[in-house]
């Protein structure tokens, strides 16, 4: 109980931060406290630090450069403020792995919580660094270039920040066990895991985002987007199944680079 109670206080006291910094919606709040507090107590000092490691670095990098995002709005689902299903897309998965590992006490699990860290913020500082890209970016899939912030895109530089992300997550888990359990021979073996999974997912998330996530034309705005309407009005689906939306393209990958320790470990 007392776990519970520190965890929630903590969570809270950061989503509240979050919230009056517009990191975070109202529902998206709510949703970081309950998230927060379940993951202190069931994945302790180690899980939380990565879900807090990913929530405050991928903020940051959301409001870095705004004014030069602000042309890529139209064609994203969603804005900067996360919300409640943002929030469980990036952390769910995370948080299920950290409930399995406190009653199993399997450590292949606190792994799988770390890859589903590592994947999604490899995926966020992918997005939010390589719509910075000089050059435009081009499909995963075919190779042709693309609108800057479409789902499918990749360029160099956001794969340097894919790689990044998953690389900053492997070293906080490293840094974070070291402190808590010790140095033993594993530690290497598990950044590298936590490290090209994540990436490996970030990979998996274009390739979802270019075949099978939802595009819709735009009459209003004459563009192509991942809107489902504008201004109260549907707009047509051109390509990929309306089910799958950014988020649902989010949870697919990281479950799938989470479940890839299992193969290994």
């Amino acid at each position: 109980m007392r776990n519970l109670i520190i965890g929630f206080a903590f969570s809270i006291l950061i989503a509240i931060a979050a919230y009056k910094k517009r990191s975070l919606s109202r529902s998206g709040a709510l949703a970081a406290a309950l998230l927060g507090g379940l993951m202190y107590y069931f994945g302790g000092v180690l899980a939380a630090v990565l879900l807090v490691g990913f929530f405050i670095s991928s903020s940051l990098l959301t409001f870095a450069k705004g004014d030069r995002k602000k042309d890529i709005e139209k064609y994203n689902e969603k804005g900067g403020r996360r919300d409640a299903l943002q929030v469980f897309a990036n952390g769910g998965v995370g948080l299920l792995f950290a409930a399995l590992y406190y009653f199993t006490k399997n450590p292949a699990y606190i792994i799988g919580c770390a890859v589903s860290f590592g994947e999604a913020n490899a995926d966020t500082w992918a997005s939010e660094i390589g719509v910075l890209s000089k050059k435009t970016p081009i499909s995963i899939l075919t190779g042709k270039r693309m609108e800057r912030g479409m789902s499918g895109g990749v360029s160099f530089l956001g794969t340097l920040a894919a790689l990044g992300g998953s690389a900053f997550i492997a070293l906080l888990f490293s840094l974070v066990y070291i402190l808590i359990y010790g140095f033993d021979g594993k530690v290497l073996y598990r950044f590298i895991i936590i490290l090209l999974f994540g990436f490996l997912g970030a990979v998996i998330d274009s390739v979802l985002g270019a075949s099978i996530q939802a595009q819709y034309y735009c009459q209003e705005e004459n563009t192509i987007t991942e809107k489902k309407e504008f201004r109260g009005k549907p707009n047509k689906l051109i390509k990929g199944f309306a089910l799958f939306n950014n988020d649902v393209v989010n949870i697919s990958s990281n479950i799938l680079s989470s479940m890839m320790v299992f193969l290994i470990i």
